[in-house]
């Protein structure tokens, strides 16, 4: 074999690996953010463990990847409640209409630190946390609603 076809080969795998390492830097998503009042109010907020539970309701939320998506399925939209995820992570909800809604990415419901649901990155997925619960929180009424939350592909693996 000639040296200059070694080194050809040698060079272009090189070059291939560079170009997938490039390729890596582009697979973190960028979150969203949000603003500071935004985020010193949700902050302030505590998860209302006190508070009564109403009726569960048929909203069924699934996760697909880094969001999730509320389906909701009663007669009623619902307006100025709070979504809870696993007693820890909020976000004000503007509305939730009937049928399906836009997706809501988890980086935006935050917890008290001011810390963002981990949804894990692609060269880091175990530190992504499941959903395991949510529940709507009307704070005029002060009243809990639990809503049906399906669970993803990674949940129903053995």
């Amino acid at each position: 074999m000639n040296v200059s076809l070694l080194n050809y080969r040698g060079f272009l795998g090189v070059l291939l690996i560079a170009v997938g390492m490039l390729g890596l830097t582009g697979c973190q998503q960028d979150l969203p953010v949000l603003d500071e009042p935004t985020a010193s109010a949700l902050s302030a907020l505590r998860y209302p463990g006190k508070s009564e539970y109403g009726p569960d309701l048929d909203i069924v939320v699934v996760r697909k990847g880094s969001q999730i998506s509320l389906t909701n399925r009663t007669a009623r939209g619902y307006e100025g409640m709070q979504i809870w995820l696993n007693q820890q992570y909020v976000q004000q909800a503007d509305a939730i209409v009937i049928g399906s809604n836009p997706g809501i990415h988890l980086a935006t419901l935050i917890n008290r630190h001011r810390e963002p649901f981990p949804t894990g990155t692609f060269l880091q997925p175990d530190l992504a946390r499941a959903v395991i619960s949510v529940e709507l929180y009307d704070p005029v009424g002060n009243v809990r609603y639990r809503l049906t939350v399906q669970p993803d592909n990674d949940a129903l693996r053995l």
